[in-house]
């Protein structure tokens, strides 16, 4: 069967799994795939280095890798959203490379990326030739590959005078010089050696995770870190309260004097619009002695209230809430159904901190990821 993968080549001293994670998922942010997901694998060929396998979860075969192909030669591809997110996380020097290979469609693509830029290498076949070609950031040059067979060659001598003239342009030849190994055996090996399988989110889950959003909110706010905090209802209407909200309602700051009232304005995430305001303890007594919320919670546990612009205004009222998991949030109306908000928690609490940011072009990307990706999961309910 012939060998074909989509692989990002890395240091994990330098990326962590969360910023594989968080760079693969801004680059996902627009595309409709089922379950996409990393394969992490060691590199005994060079030492030091892991490659990280993206599969889409829609299945093998050439959708698969056309798919795989369109992603990495994205504006916004995987590789440079990795680096955005080590370098985030302190990986001064950080340097990653990527390829996608197809054997049967003479596919070999590959880049280097780091703080300075990116150089990237690649032989393809365009039907009625192979061509080959590089790119940098001062441009780009594509020729022919100019196939050197004797006249009356059989198919096998013409494949062996092919890749021989190939060989110098291809992806994975480029990287096996950067990296000082035998790239494209290596990498064919650790397709049976993988080690481990990272999911692939905006933002993490977990109480730690959520902790983690809720200080990097409260920084952006100028705030500080659990003020006012106050232990949450173990069970709202029956619903107990998740890991994650309580971690949320420790740390985040719950009695700034300079907003008494701690409203979100001018939202736009998802289903997630206008104004925003966490609800405080007394609100959740309440709620919890509500027999009309006992009946609506569905086991939801709230958390919020979602507001019209104007304070009072009725109409669109709505109560934000947590599934059972701690992870998908939905709004709930008086006399209506659960409606699927869009983001999760950790990532409404992330686009609520990079709202009140000054924002690099990284984090420019994860909010548009953010919203997107929260107005698609919207608009699939």
């Amino acid at each position: 069967m012939a060998t074909s993968f989509a692989a990002l080549l890395f240091r994990p001293a330098e990326v962590s799994d969360r910023a594989l994670s968080q760079g693969f998922a801004v680059a996902l942010a627009g595309w409709d795939v089922p379950a996409p997901r990393l394969l992490i694998a060691p590199l005994p060929g060079i030492p030091g280095w892991c490659a990280a396998f993206y599969a889409s979860g829609a299945g093998a075969g050439e959708d698969e890798m056309e798919h795989a192909f369109d992603l990495f030669e994205d504006e916004l591809s995987p590789a440079p959203a990795v680096l955005d997110a080590a370098l985030e996380a302190g990986a001064e020097g950080a340097r990653l490379y990527a390829l996608t290979y197809a054997e049967e469609l003479f596919h070999d693509d590959a880049w280097r990326f780091d703080a300075r830029g990116f150089a990237r290498h690649f032989v393809h076949d365009e039907d009625d030739a192979i061509e080959a070609g590089t790119e940098t950031p001062e441009g780009a040059e594509t020729a022919v590959v100019e196939v050197d067979a004797p006249e009356g060659a059989t198919e096998a001598e013409e494949q062996r005078a092919l890749d021989a003239a190939a060989r110098p342009h291809r992806g994975s030849t480029f990287l096996s010089k950067e990296l000082g190994g035998p790239v494209l055996a290596t990498l064919i090996g650790a397709l049976y050696a993988v080690e481990r399988r990272v999911e692939i989110r905006l933002v993490a889950a977990g109480a730690d995770a959520m902790r983690e959003e809720t200080e990097r909110l409260v920084r952006a706010l100028g705030r500080v870190t659990g003020r006012g905090a106050f232990q949450p209802p173990a069970t709202v209407a029956g619903v107990p309260a998740p890991p994650g909200y309580q971690a949320f309602v420790k740390a985040y700051d719950w009695a700034d004097p300079g907003d008494p009232q701690d409203l979100y304005r001018e939202l736009a995430l998802g289903a997630i619009t206008s104004t925003l305001r966490f609800l405080r303890e007394g609100a959740l007594a309440q709620l919890d002695a509500d027999p009309a919320w006992r009946k609506a919670a569905g086991g939801r546990y709230p958390i919020a209230k979602l507001m019209g612009s104007a304070l009072g205004s009725g109409a669109q009222e709505a109560l934000v809430t947590l599934a059972a998991d701690g992870e998908g949030l939905a709004l709930v109306r008086p006399g209506r159904a659960a409606a699927e908000a869009g983001p999760t928690l950790g990532e409404l609490i992330r686009y609520l901190a990079l709202g009140w940011t000054r924002r690099t072009e990284a984090e420019e990307d994860m909010i548009g990821a953010l919203m997107l990706r929260a107005k698609l999961r919207a608009e699939a309910r």
